[in-house]
């Protein structure tokens, strides 16, 4: 069913905003991959992705969500759009010719690609992976460490890989406001990031407590059901027109409009 998914159009892909700390205004897009199966509904990543790794599709997949993200981003100049790879991907040896090669033909400077990448994807192959995303910033692209916390790497152990971003995992941000850990265990990442040039996006931001947290612990970035979940390319666009027509303009209460058009 995976194998014609991308022939009979079951696939799509959504955008949910990228939202900067202080001003509650949205900078980009992180693209999401759905499938809707005729025959099984909607299907989630979890469940589909570790199936495309095993059969090997995850390339195919990736490649077309590549091409069909970038195609999308032409219509929010002032955007950044990040994109997820797995570890296969990431260890092709074309990894780096292939997006640069995409991104040219649709001419998308490579300065408002983001490169999503896990601690597996880096730590299977140190040498390698040093290589590759040095390679990638070198080039102009932003490389994020996505899920961090979760696996076994630190920020000793990242600070000699070319990344410019640490994304904290869900998991940590919902204990805030409730849990004096997690509070801890983010505040600690966001200030050792920071002390090494790194900025810091805070996923699955779902409360106003939440948020408010997280912009006085300094994170620099955040995404969540507050701002918006992962919506169709129609509405993607209309999410991005609001954000330019507001021109950033705030309401009654401070809050941005283009944040606020999310909700």
């Amino acid at each position: 069913a995976l194998r014609l998914a991308v022939v009979n159009g079951e696939l799509t892909v959504h955008y949910q905003p990228i939202i900067e700390r202080d001003s509650l205004v949205a900078t980009g897009f992180e693209a999401l991959l759905r499938w809707h199966s005729p025959i099984h509904g909607e299907i989630p990543p979890a469940v589909f992705i570790p199936i495309a790794e095993q059969t090997g599709l995850i390339h195919e997949l990736g490649d077309w969500i590549l091409k069909r993200a970038l195609s999308d981003s032409l219509g929010w100049p002032e955007f950044i759009v990040s994109i997820n790879f797995s570890a296969s991907q990431f260890k092709r040896a074309d990894f780096v010719e292939s997006i640069c090669s995409t991104a040219s033909s649709f001419g998308v400077p490579f300065e408002r690609i983001q490169i999503e990448v896990t601690e597996t994807a880096m730590f299977e192959d140190i040498d390698r992976a040093s290589s590759t995303l040095s390679e990638l910033q070198s080039l102009g692209f932003r490389v994020a460490l996505d899920d961090f916390g979760t696996g076994y790497s630190n920020l000793l152990s990242v600070k000699n890989f070319a990344i410019d971003c640490i994304k904290i995992d869900k998991s940590f941000v919902d204990g805030l406001g409730t849990e004096s850990e997690s509070a801890a265990i983010v505040n600690a990442i966001t200030h050792l990031a920071r002390g090494l040039g790194l900025s810091v996006t805070a996923e699955g931001v779902e409360t106003d407590m939440q948020c408010q947290a997280l912009r006085l612990i300094g994170c620099s970035h955040m995404q969540g059901y507050l701002f918006g979940k992962g919506v169709p390319l129609e509405e993607a666009n209309e999410y991005y027109l609001a954000y330019r027509d507001a021109d950033r303009r705030v309401v009654a209460d401070g809050t941005p409009y283009s944040a606020r058009a999310a909700r």
